[in-house]
């Protein structure tokens, strides 16, 4: 049948059916973006022109941490199974794509009874069926699925970068955590000792004795609890690293951290616009509304467009010699006149794109106000570190003044303990108050999607077994 032909038969059923069935277009919704964030840091000054690219993490000049990122990046099973999913994600995108080719089966036959001798028979029939107004809302539906595994496969590589960092913080501050800690108790074991003394010469009675051996033993209490805690972070980065348990290589120390100057500055809200979950969250709206279009196409007339040809041969060597050749051509059109479960489906993708659109507003909402709530953090937790170095610093500054008094003859032992005791006291309050405010910076570049475009590759390395993909 020839193309005008096949062309009319369209034409005839979109007149039919009406051409605004196709379904509806996609429309950005406005989400009315802030021109800037409330709560602006005074304390951000770094660039911040290209998030998803920046390895941020390299600001804070750790190699061992450089190396734990690029490690993670590379074998983490949350992130290969990911990548699994985008790549499945495509094939699907690729089977609706060549919905456009048509198909064919071939068949094959011998025959030996046959009248005229032995011979070979050869089919081939070709056949084609396509609802091309579906077609194109089914490719628009395949392609926004596509995007969405690719931005959730981003996500996934963002978390798996805050989670390093996090936990590679984490372990470094429960090191100094664990150091800080055995100090404290020697000197609480110090004053202990003297107490005991003390209440033998009746100096103090046995109440006060007990309070310093309640003091010694919370402390020392919490010894095998940080203990146990640094084997837990040290785990949870090897299940990262796609590890079995073991040690984690450190490389600065807790109190060579610099925790200042890493902040992104000048940050339009439209940065947002590329944080993996914001992405996925449209894609999966222009999804739901190509859906739309998908069921309503329905109502739309398919073409169907078939044909035969085959050859015979008597001999192995004319097996595709032409002996009969024919082709057999026909086209036609067909259509649902009465099938009202189309209807249930329109009304079915309709409550899926409602449902979307909101999730949609809800994610871009979520994304504003969690930058904002990290740029608050940042700067509070900043501000009462620097308070509680301070703190720290005159409770240095009291013990030394202790120590020199002590060696004159002034103070006694437990006098100059206490003050130890202090000044031990005062270092673990700074080192919870810098972790915490590590972890604000963590949470930032994770709200803002910092870091998840950096060796971003979009194919699988390897099979479990060390096989390659």
């Amino acid at each position: 049948m020839k193309l005008r032909n096949i062309i009319c038969l369209m034409m005839i059923g979109g007149v039919m059916t009406g051409c605004g069935l196709l379904g509806p277009s996609y429309t950005k919704p406005n989400t009315q973006d802030p021109s800037a964030f409330p709560s602006r840091d005074s304390l951000a000054v770094t660039e911040s022109a290209n998030l998803p690219m920046m390895a941020w993490w390299k600001s804070f000049n750790d190699p061992q941490l450089n190396s734990l990122i690029e490690s993670a990046l590379k074998n983490n099973n949350n992130i290969q199974t990911a990548i699994g999913n985008v790549i499945a994600a495509e094939g699907s995108l690729r089977q609706v794509q060549f919905n456009w080719i048509p198909t064919a089966s071939v068949s094959g036959a011998y025959n030996s009874q046959s009248f005229i001798g032995e011979g070979y028979s050869f089919s081939a029939t070709p056949a084609y069926t396509l609802n091309i107004f579906q077609q194109i809302r089914a490719q628009e539906y395949a392609k926004a699925n596509y995007e969405a595994m690719r931005a959730a496969k981003d996500a996934v590589r963002l978390s798996v970068i805050s989670s390093t960092v996090t936990g590679y913080f984490t372990l470094l501050g429960q090191d100094y955590q664990l150091q800080l800690q055995k100090q404290l108790v020697d000197d609480l074991g110090g004053l202990l000792n003297f107490a005991k003394l003390q209440y033998k010469e009746g100096y103090i009675s046995l109440y006060q004795v007990q309070s310093y051996e309640q003091q010694y033993d919370s402390a020392k209490a919490q010894l095998p609890i940080i203990e146990n805690n640094i084997v837990a972070s040290q785990n949870a980065l090897r299940v990262l690293l796609n590890q079995n348990p073991g040690d984690i290589k450190r490389g600065l120390k807790f109190t060579e951290l610099n925790s200042y100057g890493v902040i992104p500055a000048n940050l339009p809200s439209q940065v947002l616009r590329n944080r993996p979950d914001v992405r996925q969250a449209e894609q999966q709206l222009i999804a739901a509304n190509a859906n739309i279009g998908v069921a309503t196409a329905q109502f739309f007339p398919s073409i169907s467009l078939t044909g035969t040809g085959g050859t015979a041969a008597s001999a192995l060597n004319g097996l595709f010699t032409a002996g009969s050749d024919y082709w057999v051509k026909s086209a036609a059109l067909s259509m649902p006149i009465l099938n009202f479960g189309i209807y249930g489906q329109i009304e079915q993708a309709k409550g899926q794109y409602y449902a979307s659109y909101y999730s949609y507003l809800q994610t871009v909402r979520s994304a504003f106000a969690s930058v904002d709530n990290d740029l608050s953090a940042h700067q509070q937790l900043t501000i009462s570190l620097d308070t509680q170095k301070k703190l720290y610093d005159s409770s240095v500054l009291a013990y030394k003044l202790a120590e020199d008094s002590y060696k004159n003859g002034l103070y006694s032992k437990p006098t100059l303990l206490q003050n130890a005791v202090t000044m031990d006291q005062a270092a673990l309050t700074v080192q919870q108050s810098k972790l915490q405010q590590l972890g604000t910076i963590v949470q930032l570049y994770q709200d803002l999607g910092g870091g998840y475009g950096y060796h971003n590759y979009e194919s699988a390395n390897k099979f479990g077994d060390g096989h390659d993909w």
